[in-house]
């Protein structure tokens, strides 16, 4: 497909960004879209249109006429009106998830708390957690290197245990470079632009490492080179024939993500990196262009 072939799409908003967040505003809107969607989820898949006598029954008014002046307020952008009632459109659907998962009004937070494994940087078991600023940050306790810092939402924590919020964390990371690496925001779904980058915290021990920046939210993803090659088939067989599964250790603990151990620069312009990983008699040889794995095979 080439540029001219793009869908188009209006580039001005359907709504300023000022008005959303200023119908947003009211508790009494809040809660409607609150009731409309928790009525629709009770449906199961069938999705049926929701009176307006069931909606009304979920808000804080007896007054029906104060509750239409704002469900009227709600329709287009948040709320679809049909003849049968109305709909929650996805942008309802996810306010309310967002008001679910604790991303604007909850807080949470994690001492240096110990954890089970060991660091693939010197082996020590004395791997370390904390979650700071929405963060979650895994390190040595022994070698004092930071193995993974990336966003998790406070609602994360709920009804789970530590060992529970862990293993949470490591599949939503993995997925988020899976779908940053297909091209495709794990925020907003638009288009992600691949580079590399040598702006990399000097602690962190990194000379290159592939990015992904999303061209409509700015949302970044900042792999190792390594965890390009987590899902790739070949990668995983490889693993599976000396007896590993990649699926079963967090993210931080192989050494083929959190380190460059296995990573050699061959060119800068353009951007070429081999990736050896050794395993038995047999080594994995995996090329990268840019952020592209463009041939994985054993030698």
């Amino acid at each position: 497909m080439t540029d001219e072939d793009d869908t188009e799409t209006n580039e001005e908003p359907t709504l300023p960004p000022t008005e959303a967040f200023r119908l947003l505003s009211d508790g009494t809107r809040l809660q409607t879209l609150q009731g409309l969607v928790e009525l629709t989820d009770a449906q199961g898949h069938r999705s049926e249109p929701v009176s307006f006598s069931d909606l009304h029954a979920q808000v804080e008014t007896r007054d029906s006429a104060h509750f239409n002046y704002h469900l009227q307020e709600l329709r287009d952008q948040f709320v679809e009106q049909t003849d049968d009632g109305y709909r929650a459109r996805y942008p309802a659907r996810k306010v309310v998830r967002a008001i679910r998962a604790g991303t604007f009004t909850e807080r949470a937070g994690l001492a240096d708390e110990p954890i089970d494994g060991s660091c693939p940087q010197c082996g020590d078991a004395d791997l370390r957690v904390s979650y700071v600023d929405e963060k979650l940050h895994v390190r040595c306790g022994a070698c004092e290197t930071g193995l993974t810092s990336n966003d998790f939402p406070p609602g994360g924590f709920e009804e789970r245990s530590l060992a529970d919020v862990l293993h949470a964390f490591d599949r939503l990371v993995r997925h988020r470079v899976s779908f940053a690496a297909d091209g495709v925001c794990p925020e907003c779904t638009a288009k992600m632009d691949g580079h590399v980058t040598t702006d990399i915290p000097p602690e962190w021990g990194y000379e290159a490492l592939p990015a992904f920046d999303c061209v409509r939210c700015d949302f970044s993803v900042l792999p190792s080179f390594g965890m390009l090659l987590l899902d790739h088939p070949d990668v995983v067989s490889f693993h599976r024939n000396q007896g590993d599964d990649l699926r079963e250790p967090p993210f931080w603990e192989l050494a083929l993500c959190v380190s460059d151990r296995f990573t050699s620069i061959e060119s800068r312009d353009p951007w070429r990196v081999t990736v050896l990983v050794p395993g038995g008699d047999e080594e994995l040889v995996a090329s990268i262009h840019g952020t592209d794995v463009v041939d994985v095979r054993v030698a």
